[in-house]
């Protein structure tokens, strides 16, 4: 199970974040009440400490609070996986806790690590749990919790969730809870390509009554330290196949950004791989279209980041490459 990531303790630039979002779940209020809020942004652009300032603030005000994370394990993503997370702290913390609501909801004990019934084929009496008797479970266990003390559920990086975690977060958005219930669920907004799963849930989340969106902006140049982000933003290329890699590395060698005709030359790609390459880029928010027929990184410290990997012989082989397209003559 995923321990918490220690978190720097200053929470640098997003003081008037951490507020709108205290008053949007409600921990400042004498009387809690129900809220689901949606956080999105770039990686690294702040929200794991945002959302560790907003769960520390809950701990000082009396909330019970509940973590989950969801992980990248591509298309081999566990099944509510965030949600096994926390009832299994849950359990570890507050045993006795855990055991009256695996005794009151029985069908949510799927997602309760220790408690787990046997599967069918380990016991012929075990009553098979369909997926609409799990939900029903989970909403009203977490909703019990809610009844006892106000609880605040955070769900980080669901851009990475599978399919079952997505239904089943749907699903409380939709019903709602009676209870002081606060859901805060985080991913990364440059990861939502067109064909990513978790587009357009989001924004059929976002159109429910009474779920709220923070777009968490960049900070200004004041508050960003490079050094923080630059391993961050250094993992987006992981995700990009080799076409679109070359793309990314001459581009920023070019600096603020790059024709497409320079690229093509300097690249050294065929058109097809060339397009691939670029279409990859965009797709996954590391490049932007700039102009008619330009590119440029869609955060300049992204540029930075990768220019600074290059090598030496890199950058030197792609600056003479540069100098010999430029001083070519233009058809």
């Amino acid at each position: 199970m995923p321990l918490d990531l220690p978190v720097a303790d200053a929470l640098i630039g997003r003081a008037e974040e951490l507020d709108r979002l205290a008053a949007l779940t409600g921990l400042d209020e004498a009387a809690p009440r129900a809220a689901a809020v949606l956080l999105s942004g770039d990686a690294g652009i702040g929200k794991t400490r945002l959302l560790a300032a907003l769960r520390g603030r809950a701990d000082g005000t009396g909330w019970r609070v509940l973590v989950g994370h969801c992980l990248d394990f591509g298309e081999s993503a566990l099944p509510y996986l965030p949600f096994s997370e926390l009832f299994g702290r849950l359990d570890t913390e507050s045993p006795s806790l855990a055991q009256v609501l695996a005794d009151a909801y029985p069908p949510m004990r799927r997602v309760m690590p220790g408690r787990r019934p046997p599967t069918d084929s380990e016991r012929d009496d075990v009553p098979r749990v369909d997926r609409s008797e799990l939900f029903e479970g989970v909403h009203a266990a977490i909703e019990h919790l809610g009844g006892d003390a106000p609880l605040l559920v955070v769900i980080e990086d669901v851009h990475w969730a599978d399919q079952s975690t997505r239904d089943l977060l749907s699903f409380m958005f939709a019903r709602g809870f009676s209870t002081p219930v606060s859901i805060v669920v985080s991913y990364r907004s440059d990861d939502l390509h067109r064909r990513h799963p978790l587009r357009a849930t989001a924004a059929q989340w976002a159109r429910v009554p009474g779920v709220d969106r923070v777009d968490l902006s960049p900070l200004c140049d004041a508050d960003v330290r490079p050094r923080d982000l630059a391993g961050l933003l250094l993992v987006r290329l992981d995700q990009l196949d080799e076409p679109a890699r070359q793309v990314v590395r001459v581009t920023s060698a070019a600096g603020r950004g790059i024709a497409h005709d320079v690229l093509a030359e300097v690249a050294g790609l065929d058109g097809t791989a060339l397009d691939q390459g670029l279409r990859d880029a965009v797709e996954r928010h590391v490049l932007v279209p700039a102009g008619p027929d330009s590119y440029a990184f869609r955060h300049a410290m992204l540029g930075e980041a990768v220019y600074d990997d290059l090598l030496p012989g890199e950058r030197v082989r792609l600056h003479a490459a540069f100098v010999r397209a430029l001083a070519a003559p233009r058809t």
